[in-house]
């Protein structure tokens, strides 16, 4: 199996839809592959060691880090790093040491034993990943079952510290927000930040589901692109409506396919504190939508 590039895999890989946290993928796929640079992507997809980081966390980052050989987790973990760079021939070294900095920041937040059962999980991966890369084939079902497994278990250490993470790499020039108001059935699935470029800021995003319906929310700079400025056009959604609404200006997105899983997009503009919320939603009115997103601007 030759190996794809990390761009090349976040960007040309068709999402499953049977799982909820990967529906909220799929739904915005077709703006995603005419120019997102990192997203996250399938747990069991990604050969490459930068994809640990990227599932746990939703975090990646530019810039060197070179840690002490003696004292390097990537040392304690796989013997060498150079055992890791045969299993991951094609990553960088600037991937390695996001990596290695991904790990010290793991040991710094997790108790003794999460962190041994968060790098017995990674090297597992990696044994997986390494038989299937030299047997120059895909997944089978098995493993492909195993990897979303490992994904959704070292998503609930990385959890534990994904934000200090992306606090440690990039300075915010807005406050995170959450809703304070949540439909009915709805609960929180998932969070993930990610920088889509080295010069930006974190892009935020959240996700929400009541076991069957899905609504995900994103926010950025106001003066970074979004997603939904990506949708229009040529791209997969039409405006179909602005108007403000306590002195904030709300835009309307509405899909060009009928049967698109999506059926509503909104976005808010806060100026003055230099954010805009995207939200796309499968199943909530636009009232409803609107009031998501203001329990989020009004604090």
């Amino acid at each position: 199996m030759k190996g794809k590039n990390l761009k090349e895999d976040m960007q040309n890989i068709k999402v499953p839809k049977e799982k909820l946290h990967q529906r909220i993928e799929s739904g915005v796929r077709q703006a995603e592959s005419k120019g997102k640079k990192k997203r996250r992507v399938p747990k069991w997809i990604l050969s490459s060691v930068a994809s640990v980081v990227i599932i746990g966390s939703g975090v990646t980052f530019g810039g060197s880090y070179i840690a002490d050989a003696a004292e390097s987790l990537i040392n304690q973990i796989f013997g060498s790093e150079e055992n890791l760079m045969q299993a991951y021939p094609d990553e960088s070294q600037e991937e390695i040491d996001d990596f290695d900095r991904h790990l010290e920041l793991a040991k710094e937040n997790l108790t003794e034993e999460e962190f041994n059962d968060y790098s017995e999980l990674i090297k597992e991966r990696t044994e997986i990943w390494s038989r299937i890369k030299e047997e120059n084939r895909e997944p089978n079902e098995n493993e492909a079952a195993r990897l979303n497994q490992i994904g959704d278990l070292q998503q609930s250490y990385t959890d534990k510290f994904a934000l200090k993470e992306v606090q440690q790499q990039a300075k915010f020039s807005f406050t995170i927000t959450k809703p304070t108001y949540i439909p009915e059935s709805y609960n929180q699935i998932g969070e993930n930040y990610s920088i889509e470029n080295v010069d930006e800021e974190p892009v935020v995003s959240l996700n929400y589901s009541n076991g069957e319906y899905l609504f995900w929310t994103q926010q950025v700079n106001i003066n970074q692109k979004d997603i939904m400025e990506e949708m229009l056009g040529d791209g997969p959604y039409k405006k179909s409506e602005t108007y403000s609404s306590n002195g904030l200006q709300f835009d309307v997105v509405s899909p060009k396919d009928e049967s698109a899983s999506f059926r509503g997009g909104m976005r808010v503009a806060v100026p003055e504190k230099d954010y805009k919320i995207v939200m796309f939603a499968e199943a909530l009115s636009k009232e409803k939508m609107e009031k998501v997103l203001l329990s989020m601007v009004e604090k």
